[in-house]
């Protein structure tokens, strides 16, 4: 039982921080839209290639939790 709860916490918690990121994804593409400078477009360009990384980690904490409810 604590198991199932603690996975429940776990992939509400993921969703959050995945609805989070997306958020974060949308507002960096758009600055990365209008931005002209090739320096800060190639910085932006990191920072959206993190966040991705980022978003994938709760995408498998999320299956992670889901085999340890299914267990």
């Amino acid at each position: 039982m604590i198991a199932s709860a603690t996975a429940e916490k776990i992939t509400t918690s993921s969703r959050v921080h995945i609805d989070l990121v997306d958020d974060f994804i949308r507002l960096t593409q758009d600055k990365i839209d209008g931005q002209r400078d090739t320096f800060t477009r190639e910085s932006l360009l990191d920072l959206l290639a993190t966040l991705r990384e980022e978003r994938a980690g709760y995408l498998d904490l999320l299956s992670s939790a889901a085999l340890s409810k299914a267990a």
